[in-house]
């Protein structure tokens, strides 16, 4: 080593970076970073200063989530690091994250778009308005017309929150039993939001039963969301409803009733009905609510 040289010794790169001694010998042993200069007496390592840059790039692609034992394999044949390949894991693995976290804040902004719901509901509980379109995935709900069930419904619950889940898209607050009035048909019923990203589509413009406060108006109609084809994808255009609240001492009793009155309406001019669970609706007298609406547009069906 000449005393003129820029090289670097293994603890100056360590303070001037902040990683570990002991992490740059794990990078040399395992070919990832590998010393410009080694004493071969004393067996000093020695780094020129753009291996700092090279340095960034590891420390990058670590904190984005690249596994430290997965850094090995980007070495190519000649041994040298391919610092393409690892700056583009890196980058797919952000991306990957920022979508789930995007997903995470979409879920999150409708459950607190409840509360401004809630706020705006009249003391009467009835809300006559124009829906915009929404998405929904249902599953069959054998019971209609018979008293509710409620463990089928919080496992056919489970279900559809798991399906959302595992298809990368938004779950929104409403959920509950949609009833195609027209074909006499029901089903269990989570609401979504459709995301471009995740999905094909066919340009087509969109069109959606109880108005989420999210964009889902904006995404183009497909049915291509990778749902089990044992499910319902809803997709109503939205427009003219008539809600109200019903109140009752049990979830069950809310449902039977609503879905009574559901079974009363005209299908001509009432051509489907959401019955949805209220978040919060526990009074302090101990009964709970549920929101029925009745729509002027079809249910939707879009895809099974």
């Amino acid at each position: 080593m000449r005393d003129d040289d820029e090289l670097l010794t293994i603890g100056e790169v360590a303070k001037l970076d902040g990683t570990s001694a002991k992490a740059l010998r794990y990078y040399d042993a395992h070919g990832i970073l590998t010393p410009f200069e080694t004493d071969p007496r004393t067996g000093y390592r020695y780094y020129s200063p753009d291996q700092m840059l090279e340095m960034d790039v590891i420390r990058l692609c670590l904190d984005a989530g690249v596994p430290l034992q997965s850094l090995e394999s980007f070495r190519g044949p000649d041994g040298s690091l391919d610092w393409r390949a690892l700056m583009e894991t890196g980058r797919d693995r952000v991306a990957r994250e920022a979508a789930r976290l995007r997903t995470l804040e979409t879920s999150l902004d409708d459950y607190l778009g409840e509360v401004t719901r809630k706020a705006r509901t009249p003391e009467d509980g009835v809300v006559c308005s124009d829906l915009p379109p929404t998405w929904m995935v249902g599953k069959p709900w054998p019971y209609y017309g018979g008293p509710f069930m409620l463990k089928p419904y919080l496992r056919a619950m489970t279900a559809l929150r798991a399906a959302v889940r595992e298809a990368g898209l938004p779950r929104l607050l409403r959920r509950g039993i949609i009833v195609d009035c027209r074909e006499g048909k029901a089903y269990a019923y989570q609401q979504f939001e459709a995301s471009d990203t995740s999905r094909s589509t066919d340009g087509r413009s969109p069109d959606t039963p109880d108005a989420p406060v999210t964009g889902t108006a904006d995404a183009t109609d497909t049915t291509d969301f990778s749902f089990d084809p044992s499910l319902t994808v809803f997709h109503p255009t939205g427009g003219p409803a008539e809600g109200r609240v019903i109140e009752r001492e049990s979830l069950s009793a809310c449902f039977d009733e609503a879905l009574a009155m559901v079974a009363r309406n005209d299908p001509t001019e009432w051509p489907h009905a959401t019955v949805c669970e209220i978040w919060g609706s526990h009074t302090a007298e101990g009964s709970i609510r549920v929101r029925y609406t009745r729509h002027r547009c079809d249910a939707g069906v879009v895809g099974r």
